[in-house]
């Protein structure tokens, strides 16, 4: 019996350290500092709930440099024909005028999101803008951005589309862009193709949850019989290791998720930490005015300041 216990344990330990030798193979190189971003407002989708104005257009970003904001965020997903353009949801009814029921960006081309005006416009002229224009509106505004990274599938088609950007406007792109998502895919092949690109982890303590809330039909259905331990593990991985794995520049966890401990262990090592989900200032208390962090809101921008 001592000498099968022996075995198992010898065996047990032999895969640990198969596995330790394994993630470290995988490991990418840290990215570039963000810490010199401490106590920047970024408007988050430029801004949201404003009346007339739509999130991730422009003119709400605009809006977000004029009440004071040093950068914005905005998300990214693929037209039907591969033009990276910013809008949150891939559906798009509700949001845009006359389009049909179930329409989404991923089955829409340019020329057709062009087309459509926003339901919150009252002028009928803004249209849904390309993330180059966004580049370019920042570049010239001289202000920061934060690129979330919204796709689930057709990864390595939008880390093309990006670094195509980063290739077109690299003075701009290296220093003040950093792309971000919750997936970690998204993050390890944009690093893998280019270890200069600064890049960010988002997480959520109800990822996995939201997304079936929300019907992401890319979750797999295992995940559907017990999405909070699916949610557990991910939170434990994204607190602990992927960061790590990733060489991620910022780690950027919802505020509630704020620990002393995480911002310690994170600036420590060079990381910074972006927190977002303040819908008012009542929430915006001291911890996410220390060095090292910065945060986006979604207006009131000349609060968080």
């Amino acid at each position: 019996m001592k000498k099968i216990l022996v075995g198992c344990y010898a065996a047990i330990a032999a895969t640990l350290v198969a596995g330790w030798a394994l993630v470290r193979s995988l490991k990418l190189s840290a990215g570039p500092l963000r810490l010199s971003w401490s106590n920047i407002v970024f408007g988050h989708r430029g801004c949201r709930h404003v009346v007339g104005i739509p999130e991730n257009t422009l003119e709400a970003f605009k809006y977000a440099i004029d009440h004071g904001c040093g950068g914005i965020e905005c998300d990214v997903r693929l037209t039907k024909d591969g033009e990276l353009v910013s809008f949150h949801d891939n559906h798009v009814k509700g949001k845009l005028v006359d389009v049909p029921d179930k329409a989404q960006i991923d089955q829409l081309t340019l020329a057709e999101l062009k087309s459509y005006r926003y339901v919150e416009d009252p002028t009928g002229k803004v249209r849904v803008p390309t993330l180059e224009e966004v580049v370019v509106f920042c570049r010239e505004h001289r202000i920061k951005i934060l690129i979330e990274v919204k796709d689930l599938r057709n990864i390595r088609r939008s880390v093309d589309k990006i670094l195509e950007l980063y290739a077109r406007y690299p003075e701009y792109m290296y220093e003040q862009a950093t792309v971000i998502s919750f997936n970690p895919k998204v993050l390890y092949h944009i690093r893998q193709r280019d270890a200069k690109v600064a890049t960010g982890s988002i997480y959520d303590r109800d990822f996995i949850r939201d997304c079936i809330h929300c019907d992401v039909d890319a979750v797999p259905l295992l995940i559907h019989v017990w999405p909070a331990l699916f949610d557990y593990v991910l939170l434990f991985l994204q607190e602990w290791l992927l960061p790590w794995l990733l060489g991620c520049s910022l780690v950027c966890p919802h505020y509630s998720l704020y620990k002393k401990k995480y911002h310690q262990q994170w600036k420590s090592q060079g990381v910074a930490m972006y927190f977002w989900g303040f819908k008012d200032k009542t929430t915006f208390t001291w911890e996410f005015k220390q060095p090292g962090i910065f945060v986006s809101t979604d207006d009131k921008h000349e609060g968080f300041q």
